[in-house]
């Protein structure tokens, strides 16, 4: 194997000093990345962290092996890998402490409180909980407890326009919590903090966020190689355990970022009537494809009561439209 790239780390605990190695390699168009454990002058390959032709996927699991490795303590002789300025020399944002301390407390039950309220929230403006307020956003609001929409402007995430929203709702809830620390909140959170707490909550959120990306590069290559073998969307829903919709969401990225998807296209168009293709061509040329709903009415009319014969349709237009932008790619 050739050694492409290689980086030390290490580690110290009391009397003891943990040394290992970072790399990646390449042999015949085989990538791999890893670690390796130094003991006593020898190295082993302790965790194959890669292995594939993928540069893709082996950058997503070599970050989120750096930042798993780097949470338990170990640090890089030549940092840089997952940030340009090492953590060490970077000044924590005074967010980032807030949020380091509220992850640390327990403050369920005003959670759980909270969540109701978003809930309803929710249903009563017809829009995702998470654009009313994050989880995270919930649990830093259950443990610095504001009391007041003045308080409330410390707290992460909520501006001007969210705290005139929502701000008396949750000052309302939350001002008969009894709390036991003080505002404003610069003048002990950072002391409350230390900073072996912080680093291993900021490379806790690397792991999590470099896992995240990890899961999104090995379902994008599972989808790929479905597509290439031939399978159908149910094919496909049923293999990779993903709702319908969500699986035509992830196939139109695949072909907004070049990946050739007709495979499946074509397929699920087999019983598409000339008719119907006739219509949507004369549609677009008039509306454009940027929105559906628009291109629904005209093509099938209104859209009826039938929540599963309404689904159909869209699934043929989003598969109408990746054929019509790819035939329109081809001919330019």
């Amino acid at each position: 194997m050739q050694v492409v790239f290689l980086n030390q780390f290490e580690r110290v605990t009391g009397q003891a000093e943990d040394r290992a190695q970072v790399f990646i390699g390449e042999l015949q168009g085989i990538w791999s990345a890893g670690w390796r454990a130094i003991q006593l002058g020898t190295s082993e390959v302790e965790d194959i962290w890669y292995e594939g032709m993928s540069w893709e996927e082996l950058l997503a699991a070599f970050r989120h092996g750096v930042a798993s490795k780097m949470k338990l303590g170990f640090r890089p002789l030549l940092d840089g890998m997952l940030e340009e300025t090492p953590f060490w020399e970077r000044r924590p944002a005074f967010p980032q402490l807030l949020q380091c301390y509220a992850d640390s407390q327990d403050a369920e039950t005003v959670v759980a409180d909270l969540r109701k309220w978003r809930r309803a929230k929710s249903v009563e403006e017809k829009k995702s909980a998470y654009l009313i307020a994050t989880n995270r956003e919930l649990q830093t609001l259950a443990v610095f407890l504001p009391h007041t929409l003045e308080e409330l402007q410390q707290i992460p995430g909520f501006g001007k326009i969210k705290i005139e929203r929502y701000g008396d709702e949750i000052i309302s809830l939350l001002k008969g919590v009894d709390r036991t620390h003080t505002y404003p909140l610069q003048e002990w959170v950072s002391l409350a903090v230390s900073d072996v707490q912080l680093s291993e909550w900021m490379f806790h959120m690397k792991e999590d966020k470099y896992g995240k990306a990890l899961t999104v590069v090995k379902e994008k290559r599972s989808l790929l190689n479905g597509i290439r073998e031939g399978r159908n969307l149910g094919q496909l829903e049923e293999e990779l355990k993903c709702p319908r919709r969500k699986l035509l969401e992830r196939i139109e990225r695949l072909d907004e970022e070049g990946y050739d998807v007709l495979p499946v296209v074509e397929r699920e168009l087999l019983e598409v009537t000339p008719e119907e293709n006739e219509q949507y061509e004369t549609a677009i040329q008039q509306l454009g494809d940027r929105y559906l709903k628009p291109l629904l009415q005209q093509i099938y009319g209104e859209i009826g009561s039938n929540d599963e014969e309404v689904e159909r349709q869209y699934e043929k237009l989003r598969m109408m439209r990746i054929r019509h932008r790819r035939v329109k790619q081809s001919a330019v």
